[in-house]
């Protein structure tokens, strides 16, 4: 942790104490206590030579469980003495680190991101975010269906801001990992680290921001965090499966401080953009494809990038172990199995909860249960509908596999699914990518 959020700790432990110990003690005692390092559930604090015994003899316990409360898990304390601080400070300065613990994957830049007419607008307003924070399009949102890029804008963004702003505060974090990270700080009743935490960033990302829909004491703290971020001109970038008007059950004061900024979607990839997404993919996995190669792969993978990447591993670990060139006739051969795999019954049913649990924001088993809330329903609905549409099960079998008597749930689902296709023209579109994505 950098040396301010020390302090911030220490504070946070002092004002703690204060409501147990008089003032005399506290500023005899407790007061010149220095944070020297928090490492995990490992905190080390120095106090004056003359006092330290005494503190440890008569304050220790109630020091660590004050610690423990702070930070939110149970906590091994050190009690140091100012002169043996001052041995450690070589060392300390040493392990100096952000407590924001910057994520960020190098393979991911501008410069290998593939632009097309489908994600041009979406690559231009990440690359103006990255060189001009909170200058230009502050928020950012970026939406599309899943594989497309998004991801990799996010950490292109990270890492061309690390590279000209090095002292910046950074934060990359999925809606999941915001929303489980908050319910943590809540349940020890010590959400205060959680907000210095956030409030206190130069760059916010979040990815899969529509997992928050649904959940409103996360909702609540989201757009304070957004507010608060907002009016210090720090800057915000969102990713989502689905336009901000679209992400159900999400409240409007959110929905209409994303669109605040710049709002720009990624569609699927056109025949030419594949190609090149072919071609710059297999350069960078060290493999040159002949152009009638590269022309059949974009001509039958259409949608996910993801998938692209999976099939060139694919080809290049086969060409690696026979030493066979790799033309049309053996990318058929060797992709069959691939797509296969990629596309029977199982897999497509795997991906449709995991479509329905990143757009709702509600897990697999919550889906499959009796459960009613309107989040649940919503993600059912889809399921159910996505399903019905990419696979042969009967009605029947659907029913079965979400736990239902009979096939009323499912024709429910189906006609409620069709009526707002039918009403939401978006919702249709991303409706029909998903299942093109879903059988390939």
């Amino acid at each position: 942790m950098t040396n301010e959020e020390l302090k911030q700790i220490k504070l946070y432990v002092l004002e703690e104490l204060a409501k147990i110990y008089t003032s005399t003690s506290m500023n005899l005692w407790l007061k010149p206590m220095r944070v020297v390092s928090v490492e995990g559930t490992s905190v080390t604090v120095s106090f004056p030579q003359s006092k330290k015994t005494f503190v440890e003899t008569t304050y220790y316990e109630t020091i660590r469980l004050k610690f423990s409360e702070v930070i939110g898990l149970p906590i091994e304390l050190k009690i140091i003495s100012d002169e043996e601080e001052a041995e450690l400070l070589p060392e300390l300065e040493q392990k100096v680190d952000s407590a924001y613990k910057i994520r960020f994957n190098p393979e991911y830049t501008f410069e290998n991101f593939v632009v097309g007419k489908s994600n041009q607008l979406a690559q231009s307003a990440a690359l103006a975010v990255a060189r001009q924070p909170a200058e230009l399009n502050n928020p950012l949102f970026l939406y599309g269906p899943s594989g497309l890029g998004k991801t990799h804008l996010l950490f292109s963004i990270v890492n061309e801001i690390r590279k000209n702003h090095p002292n910046y505060n950074i934060l990359y974090v999925t809606g999941e990992e915001f929303t489980n990270e908050l319910i943590d700080s809540l349940a020890v009743k010590k959400p205060m680290l959680f907000r210095e935490k956030y409030r206190n960033l130069d760059v916010l990302l979040v990815d899969d921001i529509q997992f928050i829909a649904g959940k409103m004491s996360v909702q609540e703290e989201f757009f304070h965090t957004f507010d608060s971020l907002f009016k210090l001109n720090k800057q915000i970038i969102l990713a989502s499966d689905c336009a901000p008007k679209d992400i159900n059950n999400l409240e409007d004061r959110l929905k209409s401080r994303f669109v605040m900024g710049l709002v720009a979607d990624i569609q699927p990839p056109d025949f030419e953009l594949r190609v090149a997404i072919f071609k710059r993919k297999a350069r960078d996995f060290g493999y040159e494809l002949d152009n009638d190669v590269l022309y059949f792969l974009a001509g039958v993978i259409t949608t996910n990038i993801r998938q692209i990447e999976g099939a060139l591993k694919k080809l290049k670990a086969h060409t690696f172990i026979t030493g066979e060139t790799c033309d049309v006739f053996v990318a058929k051969e060797v992709l069959n199995e691939f797509f296969a795999a990629e596309n029977s019954k199982e897999s497509i049913i795997d991906k449709v909860f995991d479509y329905a649990e990143k757009r709702y924001g509600v897990k697999r088993e919550d889906i499959k249960s009796t459960r009613r809330t309107a989040d649940i329903i919503a993600a059912r609905h889809y399921a159910i509908y996505l399903i019905r549409k990419t696979t042969n099960l009967s009605q029947s079998a659907i029913a079965k596999l979400f736990n239902k008597k009979d096939h009323t749930t499912v024709i429910n689902s189906i006609s409620f699914i069709e009526k707002k296709m039918q009403n939401e023209p978006s919702f249709e579109r991303e409706i029909k990518m998903v299942i093109a994505e879903l059988i390939g």
